[in-house]
């Protein structure tokens, strides 16, 4: 195998995120608790996620489910919020891209993403993005996987992919895509030499 392309993952991988600010803020406006609010948010999450609402769909989705009025930039700005850059890895990824093409794989909706592109100087090290958002289907779903193969006419053996999730990992194994765990950068840049991916 000569791997010509690395594919990312964004969340635990070259961003860090946490969901607790949006919970906490949703709970303390409505007077749930912030269990109640985590219910509540991710019961109808993977639906943004796929694309089946749009950002003020869902934005006016939770506002009814919560039983409280946001205005949608104030509600964008608290869903989007919750990011910092995992710079260890986003330096590793530049490295990288002076050798292979780089693809960011990613179940993420259209209010995070863009934020991310923006905040974190992320387009840069990307050749294309294949997001579940726009595609409707999610890690570690095949049809995530094959679209993005298809799309830009990437070659599966010649592919590594780069995820926390031991699930989404197995996802692209199965369709023949070599994978490495994101546990730490360090560990990234070694499992990526065994595979021949130079830095």
């Amino acid at each position: 195998m000569v791997v010509t392309t690395i594919l990312y993952d964004l969340g635990n991988t070259l961003v860090g995120f946490d969901f607790t600010p949006i919970y906490a803020t949703l709970a303390e406006r409505s007077g749930k608790t912030v269990d109640e609010a985590k219910v509540l948010v991710n019961e109808r999450y993977g639906e943004f996620t796929c694309g089946r609402m749009t950002g003020h769909e869902w934005h006016e989705h939770l506002m009814k489910a919560f039983g409280i009025s946001m205005p949608y930039d104030e509600f964008a700005r608290l869903w989007a919020d919750i990011f910092w850059p995992n710079e260890p890895m986003i330096r590793l990824a530049r490295k990288l891209k002076r050798r292979y093409r780089s693809y960011l794989l990613s179940n993420t909706d259209e209010i995070h993403l863009p934020w991310c592109l923006h905040r974190f100087s992320l387009g840069s090290l990307l050749d294309g993005m294949i997001l579940s958002y726009e595609i409707g289907a999610m890690k570690p779903d095949r049809a995530m996987y094959e679209h993005g193969l298809g799309c830009f006419r990437l070659k599966p053996e010649e592919c590594v992919f780069i995820d926390d999730l031991p699930a989404n990992l197995e996802g692209a194994r199965s369709v023949g895509i070599a994978t490495v765990a994101c546990d730490s950068p360090e560990q990234v840049e070694r499992d990526l030499a065994v595979l021949g991916v130079r830095v």
